[in-house]
């Protein structure tokens, strides 16, 4: 229970993206490196129970979540809050050990995910931007424990690139899970644009944000002649799978295949520029 409280896959992610951050600075694995993970892995984990203890209510209406450890009764909310503040100090913990930075931004984050996303989601189809910027923050972490500065190009670049994929994420939940969200009263664009409209403005999205990534690090960012092509070829691939999969009728399959298509290009993107550090 506490795994799913916890959302541990999500939360592994979030420390990979940290370590992809650090090593873009490092080069290497240094001695803090685990500590790092570990932190951004167990503030990510206490967020998560976090929000979970905040949405037990909503969540409950919802099928998507209505099976989570709280609203199905099989954890209390005083455990999950106890889980919460245990994983949120000892994150906070390890991460001071690096620095006084990456502990301001991993907090930073925690209150950012907590408060203004959450709080904002029953106000404003809006809240998707604090949501995804949540996303845009474990890189810097990484990449200032490392003893890179917050605003060095390339990682402001990354965390770019972080942010404006976690927009599709939020717009592809919609077309699945749309009703559900209103019941919940929770804000989205669903009850505005069809679900034809929200996939082709997935597509665009993806489209124009790749684009203008992968032009953005040809300008600034001094990648090595194979690299760059390497990264444009893995852009149109990428634009070609993609539209290609949102044109599948099949609603829970195009979700399901666009979901591991662009969680895989994430992947790629971040083992490239750790192999090219």
């Amino acid at each position: 229970m506490i795994a799913e409280l916890t959302k541990w896959k999500l939360s592994l992610a979030v420390a990979f993206s940290a370590v992809t951050g650090y090593l873009v600075f490092a080069g290497d694995a240094g001695g803090s490196l685990i500590v790092v993970a570990a932190g951004v892995f167990l503030l990510s984990s206490g967020a998560a129970a976090l929000n979970q203890y905040t949405e037990r209510t909503s969540d409950a209406l919802m099928t998507r979540t209505a099976g989570r450890p709280l609203p199905s009764g099989r954890m209390t909310p005083v455990t999950a809050s106890m889980v919460a503040v245990i994983m949120l100090a000892s994150g906070s913990l390890l991460l001071g050990f690096s620095g006084l930075v990456p502990l301001m931004l991993g907090l930073a984050n925690v209150i950012l995910y907590n408060v203004a996303y959450t709080g904002l989601k029953k106000v404003t189809s809006l809240a998707i931007i604090p949501g995804a910027l949540v996303g845009a923050v474990p890189p810097l972490i990484g990449y200032t424990a490392a003893g890179g500065g917050v605003t060095d190009t390339v990682i402001i670049l990354f965390a770019l690139f972080m942010f404006l994929w976690q927009m599709p994420h939020f717009w592809l939940l919609l077309v699945r899970y749309g009703s559900e969200y209103e019941r919940a009263g929770i804000r989205t664009i669903y009850g505005s644009l069809s679900t034809g409209k929200i996939n082709r403005l997935v597509l665009v999205w993806i489209t124009g944000s790749s684009l203008l990534l992968w032009i953005l690090a040809g300008m600034f960012l001094p990648f090595e002649v194979p690299v760059a092509v390497l990264l444009l070829v893995l852009n149109v691939a990428f634009i070609a799978a993609f539209a290609r999969i949102i044109k599948v009728p099949d609603a829970e399959g195009r979700s399901r295949n666009a979901f591991i298509l662009i969680n895989s290009f994430s992947l790629l993107i971040m083992l490239i520029l750790i192999a090219a550090s």
